[in-house]
């Protein structure tokens, strides 16, 4: 990770992601990606996301091409179109952080830009500050300036729901569904796509777009999932859909009011992929992945690698790739190659037909797993990594395998194991831990807590 781009694109506070980074950001990546196709932009709800797109619009316009202005939309949308489009895509949003946060994503032909640009575009970032001659002998000459323009995002949208109806065979649509899009603009595209499949039992919460995210934190976690809990049990509904505030990730709740693990939902996919598709086709797993998974996808022929958490795009382009996963973040390559929120929901209930949810999830969920993200301060972070370093030794014995490629994974001799990093995107410290019991995970997690100074009960990540 650079000084600006985390595990997924870049993203802060206001006072950080300023106009005046929007801009220089867009020159930076002007002068990256000089081309005669026009590129996409796109925004969620969120209060900055025009000022944001109007000034890296102008930094981008001055030093390269054309650029066009697809309005508020999912991240998936804007993906989408960046696929269709062979060009570029810039994505203003902050995913699942807090309203006064926001943010740029970067995709190229579809998937999010690779490690190695991005650098690229830091070291641009790096050279000079605003305003400094350094941009002015990179402008375009007056009279072949790029043009920021806007199109209607509704026909974008439809072309987007019609592709992922051209890959969905729901035959069941009399379920009762409740959505819960977080005020955010992924209730732009999935209840219209839930009424073009045919459903007409649909219950919203959450509906209205509203900057301020009234109704519930845009991270789909049990914390801030219990008004979607509440009314799926209300309502005795089948299913219940949730969406960060994005809509690149999502969530199910089962008709017992109970949110399925994100782990269990990527066990009961490899467990469903068209595995006849290829011959010897390729999954990547993320670190955060339970053991079950692995042995799934092993069950059915494919090669299981491994991926750093935030980067299976890295991975997208190889064609044996038949699914990459990462616990709330599912990449499908019949679909295209990028993280979409609303194409596996779909799925899932494609799927699962007329049987009970959770009665299905009950066989890919044999493995407990506890997801847990706690807060710091930047006068913390140095000793929370200090007391890191140290656990190798001091848990030596009760230790059967130490992996150090993407954070700190230990595997005990209890069966159990954890994975701590610190994240990308936020000052977090994150323990994905997994056992054969739940009590097993909240007896290491406040082992680890004790031994590494933590305060707090943690969130749910």
């Amino acid at each position: 990770m650079g000084q600006w781009f985390g595990s997924s694109g870049v993203r802060g506070p206001y006072t950080d992601i300023s106009p005046a980074f929007g801009f220089k950001l867009g020159i930076a990546v002007g002068e990256t990606f000089r081309q005669d196709n026009p590129v996409y932009i796109a925004s969620d709800i969120r209060a900055t996301g025009d000022i944001l797109k109007f000034c890296f619009m102008s930094g981008f316009s001055a030093v390269s091409g054309d650029i066009i202005d697809i309005g508020q939309n999912p991240t998936p949308v804007l993906s989408y179109m960046s696929d269709i489009k062979d060009t570029l895509g810039i994505m203003i949003t902050a995913s699942h952080n807090p309203p006064g946060n926001n943010g740029f994503k970067l995709f190229w032909k579809g998937g999010e830009c690779s490690e190695s640009v991005e650098k690229q575009i830091e070291e641009r970032i790096g050279t000079s500050t605003i305003p400094e001659s350094y941009y002015s002998l990179n402008y375009s000459k007056w009279d072949s300036v790029g043009t920021g323009s806007f199109t209607d995002p509704n026909p974008i949208i439809d072309d987007y729901i019609t592709l992922i109806m051209q890959q969905i065979r729901i035959t069941n649509t009399d379920r009762k569904i409740v959505i819960d899009c977080a005020n955010n603009v992924p209730n732009l595209v999935t209840p219209l796509a839930l009424d073009k499949l045919g459903f007409s039992n649909i219950i919203e919460i959450n509906q209205t777009l509203d900057y301020t995210f009234p109704g519930r934190p845009s991270e789909p976690t049990v914390e801030n999932l219990q008004g979607l809990i509440t009314k799926v049990i209300e309502e005795n509904a089948d299913i219940g859909i949730a969406h960060d505030g994005d809509g690149d990730r999502f969530a199910i709740i089962d008709e017992t009011g109970h949110l399925v693990p994100a782990t269990t939902l990527i066990n009961f996919f490899l467990d469903h992929l068209d595995y006849a598709r290829t011959k010897s086709g390729i999954v990547y797993l993320t670190g955060d992945c339970t053991r079950e998974a692995t042995v799934i996808a092993e069950q059915h022929g494919a090669e299981v690698k491994t991926s750093l958490i935030g980067r299976n795009r890295e991975h997208i382009n190889d064609p044996r790739v038949i699914f990459l996963a990462e616990p709330n973040k599912l990449i499908f390559p019949e679909l295209g190659n990028w993280i979409d929120g609303l194409y596996p929901a779909l799925k899932l209930i494609e799927i699962v037909g007329k049987q009970e949810l959770s009665t299905i999830m009950k066989a890919y969920g044999t493995r407990k797993t506890l997801r847990k993200a706690f807060t710091y301060d930047d006068n913390e972070r140095q000793g929370i990594h200090n007391q890191l370093q140290k656990l190798p030794s001091t848990w030596s014995k009760h230790i059967k395998n130490i992996i150090k490629s993407d954070g700190l994974k230990i595997f005990l001799k209890d069966n159990s194991s954890v994975l701590i990093r610190f994240s990308g995107t936020e000052p977090k410290v994150k323990f994905y831990l997994e056992s054969d019991s739940d009590s097993e995970n909240f007896s290491l997690l406040s082992k680890l807590k004790h031994e590494l100074e933590l305060k707090g009960k943690g969130k749910d990540c």
